[in-house]
């Protein structure tokens, strides 16, 4: 599930209410957009309801670890996967609750910001534990898989701090939000000696959303990662603190009214199997096709959403997309009107490659077990736009007839 999120208007201090995917942040007050760029995890704190006693500069912010995604792994001849949001404890400390439970969920929180005073515990909890931990969830799933993994991908994931607020009050820890007694005895002084003030390098900077080669206003929905110029025609993402230009194309329709999904083509090169051409692929995978001259003469290339969606979904597109190539045309450079916000990067669409050809593969007991051994290395990159046919309760892509739910890209923005 998604967070809820207050925060301060960059360009005019006005409150103003986000989301946890939300990146191009324009201001309902003085409608003056920015692009959200982070240095690391956000950073987010619970609301509290201390005695008014309790000084803000005298509160305790305990880290929690939040992680969210879906966790792809192949095991024995089976592929599997997983959606997990869980919240566990960023430090060591006996006294504090294990997860921070359903509350980010049930209650809007706050971004740490400078404003904030206080004390902030360390977090002694590296945020890779807690991704391991997420992956022992997947094998508490497969217990009556004895054969071994060969692989394990997180795709779409995020990790984020939430802070939970705390306050001493008479030699006892509270807990801020529900102002319930932790436990007694612990000394103020020695956790003040271990906490430490706010600091610069958490807090989000923002980008002026103005085309670096013409001028002009770059546009794209909340949670978009690239952002697009309808007066040059030209694609940007977010990298080192700026904008970089990146290859796209939207494939031509014969129809005007078409919505645009994102898809990553990635032409590679594989090692430690034998895949160089799509040929390779359609043999590796054992898809039931006569292998013609034009099949070797294709170079090796898949095609991954560039938008979360659920994993049964994520894999069937990438899937279906990858084996159906040879029906799109070309992309053209005309910036589509109506499209699907990309909200996958590509780097994890790298990531996602060994799953998507275990989910190509339809004897997987052959293929699975090579996986571990396989590397792929991006050789070239291009954003294409694939356009769809609105047919009320589903998309339906033009020149494959490959469909999706309209649903399921609703869902897929609160992944």
């Amino acid at each position: 599930m998604d967070l809820t999120i207050h925060q301060n208007c960059p360009s005019c201090g006005a409150g103003i209410v986000l989301s946890e995917a939300d990146r191009l942040i324009t201001c309902p007050y003085c409608d003056v957009q920015n692009y959200m760029v982070t240095r690391g995890p956000l950073r987010f704190v619970l609301p509290h309801k201390a005695p008014d006693h309790i000084l803000p500069q005298d509160m305790f912010y305990a880290p929690y670890l939040r992680f969210k995604g879906n966790v792809f792994y192949c095991k024995g001849k089976f592929l599997k996967y997983k959606v997990v949001d869980t919240t566990q404890k960023g430090m060591v400390a006996s006294a504090l609750p294990p997860s921070l439970g359903l509350r980010p969920q049930a209650m809007p929180v706050i971004l740490v910001t400078d404003k904030l005073t206080g004390h902030f515990l360390p977090q002694t909890i590296k945020a890779k534990k807690l991704v391991e931990r997420a992956a022992q969830l997947t094998v508490i799933d497969s217990e009556n898989i004895k054969s071994p993994f060969y692989h394990r991908a997180y795709i779409g994931e995020t990790v984020s701090c939430i802070y939970l607020p705390l306050y001493i009050d008479d030699d006892t820890l509270y807990d801020a939000v529900t102002n319930k007694a932790l436990g007694r005895g612990g000394s103020e002084k020695n956790i003040l000696a271990r906490s430490m003030r706010y600091k610069s390098g958490w807090a989000p900077h923002f980008l002026a959303t103005v085309c670096p080669h013409c001028g002009d206003l770059l546009r794209g929905e909340r949670d978009s990662l690239i952002l697009s110029c309808y007066n040059c025609h030209s694609s940007w993402q977010e990298q080192k603190g700026g904008f970089q230009q990146i290859k796209w194309s939207a494939v031509a329709s014969a129809y005007k009214e078409m919505y645009y999904l994102p898809f990553w083509q990635l032409t590679v090169r594989a090692t430690g199997v034998v895949l160089d051409t799509f040929a390779d692929l359609l043999q590796q995978t054992n898809q039931p096709l006569v292998i013609q001259q034009r099949h070797k003469e294709r170079k090796l290339v898949f095609w991954i959403p560039a938008f979360k969606v659920r994993p049964s979904t994520f894999l069937r597109l990438g899937k279906n997309i990858t084996l159906s190539q040879e029906k799109i045309g070309n992309g053209v450079q005309e910036m589509p009107r109506s499209k699907h916000p990309v909200t996958l990067p590509r780097n994890e669409a790298v990531q996602s490659l060994k799953s998507v050809l275990a989910g190509i593969a339809l004897n997987k007991k052959n293929l699975l077990p090579k996986l571990s051994r396989v590397h792929f290395q991006p050789l070239e990159t291009e954003l294409r736009y694939l356009p769809f046919f609105d047919r009320g309760h589903d998309f339906v892509e033009e020149q494959t007839g490959i469909s999706i739910a309209q649903s399921v890209l609703r869902f897929g923005r609160k992944l």
